[in-house]
């Protein structure tokens, strides 16, 4: 048996494991009486009662899939099985996303979301469909390993990179510092954007701007500082300090603005420059 078919076995192998944790989730949530996939049971409108028949009647289906794929005793009918399953769960998902429909998934989720109604699906939930499908198309294609390819190294490596590749698919994702809770891609770009929308920039814009096109930036642990000075030939004498910082998690940044004379400012203005135009243009090509 070839290396390749061994590696593939493996990957496939853990996309059926995939498939019974989610079935388990949603059996888990039906019995429970938890609602999920709150996002697909509004775009296809049905009542709670409905969806949640529906939703044991999947989970249902998908254990048995998983089981079958697992256990590699019919890999060809597993995976035709796991590849309609992906199909489906690419087409739905994808459409939620298309219309912005709120509410979570439902793929595999053992408890109740704080808040039902906040954020739409995912792309990282539509690419492990993507998974799911591929990994049964190629089995359906390429399924000839059985039982026997069990505790072989490449059928382990193939599930380990499977279950790797799950968890980076599931695991929340990362974005901002553990500490100070600032944005870990290029902070005082994402920090500039933010003050530009805060409205203590606005008010002091319009009593001290406009400001020119570059902004002096410092940081001192978990504050932010920028100095923005008035443009040329606007006939602004006093430059502003703007001071952000990060109280909590999830919560708004706090802002805090001081005015200065600008022979104050030139003395001590942080080495560093941004430029405001560039920031401003980045945020809004990214929204």
């Amino acid at each position: 048996m070839s290396q390749g078919a061994l590696l593939l076995a493996g990957f496939v192998a853990s996309c059926g494991a995939v498939l019974v944790l989610a079935g388990l989730s949603k059996l888990y949530r039906g019995v429970r009486g938890i609602e999920g996939g709150t996002a697909i049971r509004r775009l296809l409108r049905m009542p709670r009662r409905q969806w949640r028949r529906v939703e044991l009647a999947a989970a249902g289906l998908e254990f048995l899939t998983g089981t079958v794929v697992c256990a590699r005793v019919y890999p060809v009918a597993g995976g035709v099985v796991m590849a309609a399953l992906g199909a489906v769960f690419c087409a739905v998902l994808g459409y939620t996303r298309i219309k912005r429909v709120p509410g979570d998934c439902g793929c595999l989720n053992w408890r109740k979301a704080a808040a039902m109604s906040a954020g739409t699906v995912t792309w990282r939930a539509i690419a492990r469909g993507g998974l799911v499908l591929g990994a049964g198309v190629a089995d359906a294609i390429a399924g000839s390993t059985g039982a026997s390819a069990f505790h072989r190294a490449w059928f382990d490596a193939g599930v380990l990179a499977g279950v790797v590749t799950f968890v980076l698919l599931s695991a929340p994702l990362v974005t901002r510092t553990p500490v100070c809770h600032r944005r870990l891609w290029r902070p005082a770009r994402a920090a500039l954007r933010m003050l530009a929308t805060h409205e203590t920039f606005a008010a002091m814009a319009a009593s001290a701007g406009p400001f020119g096109s570059l902004a002096g930036y410092r940081r001192a642990g978990c504050t932010e500082e920028f100095w923005l000075t008035p443009a040329p030939g606007s006939g602004g004498t006093r430059a502003v300090i703007f001071r952000i910082s990060y109280p909590v998690p999830d919560g708004a940044p706090a802002v805090h603005a001081t005015m200065q004379d600008m022979s104050a400012t030139a003395a001590g203005h942080p080495p560093r420059m941004i430029s405001v135009r560039d920031a401003l243009a980045a945020g809004s090509s990214n929204h």
